[in-house]
Formats: structure tokens, C-alpha cells, sequence
């Protein structure tokens, strides 16, 4: 068997077992929800091209909210559900090339995350992922 079937075979063989599972929940603007092997570890990643993105809100992100100006967006961290998180993300300061510390807000209280809604009229959140939540 030559080289390209052996490569061939086991990437076919990865596939099969799902090493290389994944899946998007949600799409808005240049970011995805999304997550690889493990569906209960959801990130926001900021999409850079075809299949390519960086992250911005590590898992557990369970609800996310858009208006084209804003992102907003609920974690767990690391799946405690005793734990509640809430970032924003201002559209015009996030880009390709933008670091993750300079351009999510966060993470916040649910009372600080009220406060920053009314300052800044954040949107609401509109998909919600019910078996993270």
C-alpha cells in the first residue's frame, strides 16, 4: 500500500471513531458558536476564513445575543453550572488580528452585566442552548 492510502485509510479511520466530531450551534456576524469532540464543550470563536477561527469566550458558552454592534454571550466556566458568567464583545474593536484580553469584556456578575446592558443598550440574548444551560 503506498504512502496517500496509508494517510488516506487513517484519517477515514479518525473520521470514523469521531476524533474529528464537531459541530456549530450558532452563527452571527463574524462569530460561531461551536465546539470539536465534545458537544458540552461550546465555545465563541471569532471566524477568520472557510474553516478557520480563533477563540474568543472558552467553554462552557450556553446563550449568545447579536445586533451587529454587540455581542453579548453566558458562560459556565469550565461547566459549573453553579457559575454564571457574562461577557460583551463590541463589534468595531474585534477583528482578525485582535487579541482576546483587548476586545471581550468580561466576565461579569449578572447585576454588573444589568448595569453594562443599560449603558450600553446590549442586545438580548437570542439563542439559548438548553441542555448547557
Amino acid at each position: 500500500m503506498g504512502r496517500a492510502a496509508i494517510i488516506a485509510a487513517t484519517l477515514l479511520f479518525f473520521a470514523g471513531c469521531g476524533v474529528f466530531d464537531s459541530g456549530t450551534e450558532w452563527r452571527g456576524g463574524p462569530y460561531i458558536l461551536t465546539w470539536i469532540d465534545d458537544p458540552a464543550n461550546v465555545t465563541l470563536n471569532y471566524v477568520l476564513g472557510r474553516s478557520d477561527s480563533v477563540g474568543r469566550i472558552d467553554a462552557q458558552v450556553f446563550a449568545v445575543g447579536w445586533d451587529n454592534r454587540y455581542l453579548v454571550a453566558k458562560q459556565h466556566p469550565n461547566g459549573n453550572k453553579s457559575v454564571t458568567n457574562y461577557f460583551f464583545i463590541e463589534a468595531a474593536k474585534d477583528g482578525k488580528y485582535a487579541h482576546p484580553p483587548k476586545v471581550v469584556s468580561g466576565p461579569f456578575t449578572e447585576a454588573e452585566f444589568a448595569q453594562k446592558k443599560n449603558e450600553l443598550n446590549l442586545p438580548p440574548f437570542t439563542k439559548e442552548l438548553w441542555s448547557l444551560k
